[in-house]
């Protein structure tokens, strides 16, 4: 089933307008998490961000060995 309800991004109001917010004019975005896949695709990913942004508190040895398997 596809989702139709969206949540304005500024105001937080929901709505079910595609485009903008009927309030304020915002941006609108779908208010539910991505479903949950076993098979997770985008991992790499996630955990690559994770590193360089500094978010993942591990030790530099193991920062640089995820680095250089995640970017291999």
């Amino acid at each position: 089933m596809k989702s139709l309800l969206r949540r304005c991004v500024n105001c937080g109001e929901y709505t079910l307008s595609k485009d903008k917010c009927p309030r304020c004019g915002g941006a609108v975005r779908v208010p539910h998490p991505p479903k949950f896949s076993p098979e997770d695709k985008y991992q790499k990913y996630r955990i690559l961000q994770k590193l360089l942004m500094g978010k993942l508190p591990i030790r530099d040895e193991t920062k640089e060995r995820l680095l250089r398997d995640l970017t291999s």
